[in-house]
């Protein structure tokens, strides 16, 4: 995931306003503003200008800093992260020894499959740019020739990492036995009793993880079968399906006058097929059932098996404690037990986790494509699709740029004196030119670092504020209007922004005179916060003034 770069710094001194600025202070006097508005409409010849009416007031104004620049929609880049690597065996694990078991592994080494790349396919592209997608949201249509390739690949990885763990599991087996012989003769006369115990512990905490295990390889075994039975279920349900076509079209198509044999022979195919078809799907839907007990209890063994083989590596280190203490005399025998049995340990301890991590990668496959599509992982507005149809899709591959409305910021550059009212975490009331009635506030999310304009001689630092609203509808470029507001106070006349408009350099609003008519008045204006502009001269607390809502058709 990424965030969209802030622009690159600009002139400010040339393109932001540097003005201190009164800001609407206290819910009070928003609410006086709004319990005074009506609606008027001028006509103009075939338009009218619809009006709305403001009252101008008087109350306490905080004084701001204020400062424009253009909105900035950040960006989440989606890839795609699903592991689909191939199993490669983590330990150096050698099934031969020259001592005790002989040579029936010698040269004998754990299966690994290909470490060539694996990819998928994109069959159908599911969004086009513009389109809104949220979570869960499909983004492609995945062929499902390469998910079942790249299935097929994967459960191989898990049984060849499943013969592996085996493997070096009938090495520890072997080692510990042959190290336990030795231990034993080392201390031949030793102390019975504490050996006796030592043996016994182990054996139980190794019997218990050997049953889980077996259990597990049987439950393993009648999974597959219950999977290969499934396949051919669904395969004859295919086969029986197509002999059902075929014989309702030859119904459909065969005189029954001219050749009654031949459509009373498809009849009877057609009602077979329909049979069979009943009994298949009812068997199909058994099969199933019976693959997710089998798969619960697999995992309910597995959770077993690794309780069972902590509880014998804790039983490991407990007993050879306890046997370290009473056999005091002989550590030396117990050091070179503890050397021989702790390489087979680890070895085994590896090969676990690869075959941990082979069947969470199959899982982990199955349950991202199980609908042959690939989703979305965050909400917003397709900006950028990064995949046309019969691309590859490996893992780290670029799906899709969406925009991010939770990091929609503007950047502007303070000046270091005007830096000082400035802090990360400062509310800043916000006013965007293409939504003028909408509300929007943000907050002071980073200060950077300053730097020296030797240009104009002084020292700036750009300060990015995160937008908060209905940021949906906004888009880069967008001019916003930022106020960081300051504690100072001061108690002035003044009345909403919209009301005051501009020509030849002069300020006027739009009042109604005393026959009714729309007539313009100069004003003098002050400090102004985005929402409103102080009144120096021209108008009073009291007065109505006009603000121009939109023109429509009369």
């Amino acid at each position: 995931m990424k965030r969209k770069s802030g622009s690159e710094k600009k002139e400010k001194a040339k393109k932001t306003i540097k003005t201190p600025i009164l800001i609407a202070g206290g819910a009070a006097v928003l609410l006086a503003g709004g319990t005074a508005a009506g609606w008027m409409m001028v006509q103009n010849g075939e338009e009218e200008t619809v009006y709305r009416e403001d009252v101008v007031q008087y109350g306490e104004l905080t004084v701001g800093l204020q400062e424009s620049d253009s909105v900035e929609v950040g960006t989440t880049e989606q890839t795609f992260e699903l592991d689909m690597s191939a199993y490669t065996e983590s330990g150096e694990s050698s099934f031969s020894w020259e001592q005790g078991g002989g040579n029936i592994y010698q040269g004998m080494t754990a299966g690994s499959t290909s470490s060539s790349g694996r990819s998928l396919t994109v069959e159908e592209v599911l969004i086009t740019e513009g389109q809104e997608v949220a979570e869960g949201d499909p983004l492609y249509l995945i062929s499902q020739d390469s998910i079942d390739e790249i299935r097929e690949e994967l459960t191989a990885d898990v049984a060849d990492a499943q013969v592996t763990l085996e493997q070096t599991q009938t090495q520890l087996a072997m080692t510990q036995l042959e190290a336990q012989q030795e231990y034993e003769t080392d201390l031949a006369y030793g102390d019975v009793l504490a050996q006796a115990e030592y043996d016994t512990t182990i054996k139980e905490l190794q019997e218990a993880v050997t049953e889980i295990e077996e259990q597990l390889v049987e439950a393993n075994e009648e999974l597959l079968e219950l999977n290969t039975q499934l396949t051919e279920y669904q395969t004859d349900l295919t086969t029986e399906q197509e002999i059902l076509e075929n014989a309702e079209y030859v119904v459909e198509n065969t005189d029954i006058i001219t050749d009654a044999y031949g459509w009373i022979t498809a009849e009877n195919a057609r009602e077979d097929a329909e049979s069979v078809i009943e009994t298949l799907e009812e068997e199909i839907e058994t099969a199933e059932d019976s693959i997710e007990e089998m798969t619960a209890e697999i995992e309910d063994l597995t959770d077993s098996l690794t309780g069972a083989q902590q509880s014998l590596e804790q039983g490991l280190i407990d007993a050879q404690a306890q046997l370290s203490l009473r056999s005091l005399g002989y550590s030396n025998a117990s050091e070179r037990y503890d050397v021989s049995v702790g390489m087979g340990e680890y070895e085994a301890q590896v090969a676990q986790e690869d075959y941990d991590a082979a069947v969470e990668k199959l899982n982990e496959f199955d349950a991202v494509l199980g609908e042959q599509t690939v989703n979305s992982e965050y909400n917003g507005v397709v900006t950028e699709i990064s995949l046309a149809e019969g691309d590859t899709v490996d893992t780290g591959t670029a799906l899709v740029v969406l925009s991010d409305y939770d990091e929609v910021t503007v950047t502007v550059s303070l000046e270091e004196a005007d830096l000082e009212n400035v802090s990360e975490g400062d509310t800043v009331n916000v006013s965007i030119d293409a939504y003028s009635d909408d509300e929007f506030s943000g907050t002071v999310d980073e200060i950077g670092d300053a730097s020296y304009d030797s240009s104009s001689g002084t020292t700036y630092a750009d300060v990015t504020v995160k937008l908060s609203g209905d940021t949906s509808k906004l888009y880069d470029g967008m001019t916003a209007e930022l106020t960081f507001i300051t504690k100072e106070t001061e108690t002035v006349t003044y009345v909403s922004n919209r009301a005051v408009y501009r020509e030849n350099g002069k300020s006027y609003v739009h009042m109604r005179d005393e026959s009714g008519n729309v007539v313009s008045v100069e004003v003098v204006t002050g400090f102004s916060d985005g929402s409103y502009v102080e009144i120096i001269e021209g108008l009073s607390e009291g007065d109505t003034v006009l603000i121009e809502s939109g023109v429509s058709d009369s």
